[in-house]
């Protein structure tokens, strides 16, 4: 599975995949990814981490509110 396959099965599954700087972060309900997918996150890490950009920090983003 290639990364960008990886990232739309994510999606289909209703999680959030960002990165925090060297790594990936998923927001999805429990049992949500499966473990094959799981793997393939693992699998794909490097070039996934090159095409999300990075999570906002929220101290940054309330900073940028005021």
């Amino acid at each position: 599975m290639n990364p960008v396959q990886t990232l739309l099965l994510v999606w289909a599954a209703g999680a959030v995949l960002t990165r925090d700087g060297d790594r990936l972060h998923v927001e999805a309900t429990k049992g949500a990814i499966p473990s094959p997918l799981l793997e393939a996150l693992r699998a794909n890490k490097a070039e996934l981490l090159a095409i999300l950009p990075e999570r906002p920090r929220a101290a940054h983003s309330r900073e940028n509110q005021a």
